[in-house]
């Protein structure tokens, strides 16, 4: 009697014939004996995919698609105390910066580096004449407050620039608060939310 061999895996003998079947992943003809079962992480633990794979072809399950474990929230503290280094930085003169800066008469004024760096700048004092302040040419985001009395104006411009200068309004006398103004190295512009 002559036995055929079906494929590369099968390894038929005359002696002791075996059952061959095909591989699902691979689709080659294997010997019924060597299909394993395909396992695959889900959920909480290994299931069977339900494919037949010759161990050739057997793929290692990755524990990537298991449940993650995750762990319970610690338990509460009854009396909690406040985090010193939160409270610290309550204030806008802590996390931004203020600057209070008196700009009372008729002289123009020019803000250095530092000084510019503040997210709020207060304009205090009495105007007895038109002024402009004079901002470096720095990208900063900040409120101008104008909070001067008399009956002139203040303005801003960038340093070296020959736009208009940017009138800055009186503050709204409830908030004490002015527009916000962005430097954007070409001129200033103000924020409208």
């Amino acid at each position: 009697m002559r036995v055929r061999n079906h494929g590369k895996y099968t390894h038929m003998r005359k002696s002791d014939p075996r059952a061959i079947a095909r591989c699902d992943y691979s689709g080659l003809m294997v010997a019924h004996s060597s299909l394993q079962r395909q396992m695959e992480y889900r959920g909480s633990g290994l299931v069977w995919t339900g494919y037949l794979v010759c161990s050739k072809f057997l793929d290692v399950p990755n524990p990537q698609n298991l449940v993650p474990r995750i762990k319970l929230d610690p338990v509460p503290i009854v009396t909690a105390r406040p985090d010193n280094v939160v409270d610290a930085q309550t204030t806008l003169a802590d996390s931004v910066g203020v600057l209070n800066l008196q700009v009372g008469g008729n002289v123009n004024i020019t803000l250095t580096s530092v000084q510019f760096d503040n997210g709020v700048l207060n304009f205090l004092g009495v105007l007895t004449g038109d002024i402009i302040i004079y901002v470096p040419n720095t990208y900063n985001q900040f409120y101008a407050n104008n909070l001067t009395t008399g009956g002139h104006t203040l303005s801003m411009q960038i340093s070296g620039k020959v736009a208009p200068p940017l009138l800055i309004p009186p503050a709204d006398p409830i908030t004490l608060q002015g527009p916000q103004v962005v430097n954007t190295f070409f001129n200033l512009q103000t924020v409208n939310f």
